[in-house]
Formats: C-alpha cells, structure tokens, sequence
C-alpha cells in the first residue's frame, strides 16, 4: 500500500522543544512516504511489474522489522509489560497483517499503473472515513454531523479529480480508481480491527508482527508467479527499489513512530495533510502529471473533509 507506520500506544508529555522536534519528525515521515507513488511509477518505467517491485521493496525492508520486532519484545520485557503471543492473537494479528500490508499494497501498486501518484495519493487519504464508516455499521451508531460533511467533502473532492482525468487518460482511470480505493478499504478495516491486538502486544510489536506477515505473503506471490533471475532489475531500477525500500518505508516509519511518542496521534496524525501536497509537487515536477484547478480544487475539498472529520474524532 498501501505506506507502513509503526504507532505507539500515547504521547509522552514533554517540554515545547520535545513538541516541536515531534511535529518535525512528523513531517519528515509525511515528505519521505510522499515519494512512494513516485518511486513506483519510475520502476514501471523501467519495465518492472508489481510484483516484483514488491518483492524488492518488502525483501529489502523485512530485516529492519524483524530486528525492530525483537527490539520492541524486549522493550517490553524490560519495562514489565505483559505480551500477549497465545496463538489467538498471533494468528488474528498475522490475518489482518495479510489484509493490511499485503491486500492492500497489491491493489494500490496495480492501481499505480493506471492512474497518477497525486490521485492515488489524495485517495488512500480518504481511509479514515472508511475507518469512521466501519465504526458506524459495527456499533449502529447514527452518523454524525462531521461524518457527512467529510463524505460529501472527500468524495465531491475525488469525484473532480476522476472526471477530469477519466477526459484526459481513458477508462483505465475507471479502474485505477476501484483499485485505489478498495486498497483504501482493506486498510481501514486493518486499522479498525487493530484495538485487540495493540492492546495484547503494544502497537510497535503489532505493527511489526503484522507487516511481517503481508511481506511473507508478497514474497511468496513473486516465487510463485516469476522466476528468480526477475530480480535482476537494471541498475538504476535497482537503485529506486532501495530507496522506496528505506528511503520512503522504514525510515518514515520510525519518524512517524517517534513524532507519535513526543506529540501523540492527533497532532501527528495532522501533518498527514501535507503528504497528498507533497506527492502532487513531486509528481508534477519529476512525472511531468497534470495540476489543473479541477485538481486543486479536488485536492482542497479532500484535505478539508478528511481534517472535518479527525477534527471531529480527536
């Protein structure tokens, strides 16, 4: 995907210095994972497919988790907290892990190949109203006022964006598009069957524990469906491969880690806001892809829903 964030379980409180280096670390995670649309459209430039950019990705990736997982394990151990490793919540959390990085990572990078990084970027940003919706159907809830306005705002916003390139790119846009966003759906059902599991284990070593099983599966997809020798991209395609791999995954993961334990989830959760901006500046200025008034006014019907919304919940 779909992008990996390792989450902590609370803010610690700290002085205006520690908040502003969180809020800082916060938006170095967003500037670097903003680069994964991008690093994925060059390597279908060269040629590689899906699954084998998945392969290198997650492959170069998995020794930084395993290593983390450990660490976060002992953490835990050190600090006298219980660890939840019965079958149960091992097996749930490596299920919703196959939903979460390897379900939802497919369908957004095939979705890549039929539409822009910006679009794809401002869709999977629209995950907490799924998140909000699925909260909504398991608990009966009426829908509140917020929730609304973020639906009409987010999807008004998406629905510019898709017109205009559905005119400009054909109807492989169609497609993209249900890509894109069942990609978004599958994560947000992750992220709202993650209570259990975090509260078992702690999010760090559930989020490493998840991701390591999406990764088995991606890997295992590339042995089954390509030879080895595949792996043998170009050079410079092999390059892009490293970069999304620490560059715009486990780098950013431990910024976003790191903002979250100095300034908490909310404030952290803020400066997401600047990644669908980013990604749209990286892509107009290195892909060449269109920026159009239909796609800033897209772009800021989105980002106001989306802020609605969190608003709403924190």
């Amino acid at each position: 995907m779909t992008d990996t964030s390792i989450t902590s379980q609370g803010a610690v409180p700290g002085s205006a210095s520690r908040h502003t280096s969180g809020i800082a670390l916060a938006l170095a995670g967003a500037f670097l994972f903003s680069w994964k649309p991008l690093f994925v459209k060059l390597l279908y430039g060269y040629g590689v497919d899906a699954e084998t950019q998945l392969a290198l990705r997650m492959g170069l990736a998995l020794p930084f988790y395993v290593g983390f997982a450990l660490y976060a394990f002992r953490e835990r151990q050190r600090a006298g907290l219980a660890t939840d490793l019965s079958a149960r919540a091992v097996s749930f959390t490596l299920a919703i892990g196959i939903l979460g990085y390897y379900f939802a990572t497919y369908l957004d990078f095939l979705g890549l190949k039929m539409i822009t990084a910006e679009f794809e970027r401002l869709i999977l940003f629209t995950y907490p109203t799924f998140v909000a919706l699925i909260a909504w159907a398991t608990y009966r809830e009426r829908p509140s006022r917020a929730l609304l306005i973020s639906l009409a705002l987010t999807y008004g916003g998406l629905a510019l964006i898709f017109l205009k390139d559905l005119h400009s790119f054909g109807p492989q846009v169609v497609t993209g598009t249900l890509l894109v966003l069942a990609c978004a759906l599958a994560y947000a059902f992750y992220m709202a069957w993650s209570a259990w599991p975090i509260r078992r284990m702690g999010a760090p070593l559930y989020t490493c524990v998840s991701m390591l099983s999406g990764s088995a599966v991606l890997i295992g997809q590339f042995a089954v469906t390509h030879p080895l020798r595949a792996l043998l991209v170009p050079a410079p395609a092999f390059g892009l491969a490293v970069a999304m791999a620490i560059g715009a995954t486990v780098i950013p993961s431990f910024l976003i880690s790191e903002a979250i334990a100095r300034v908490g989830p909310g404030p952290t959760s803020v400066t997401g806001g600047a990644g669908p901006i980013i990604t749209t500046l990286l892509a107009v200025v290195l892909l060449g892809e269109p920026l159009t008034v239909w796609h800033v006014a897209g772009m800021a019907l989105v980002i106001a829903g989306v802020w609605t919304l969190s608003r709403k919940r924190s």
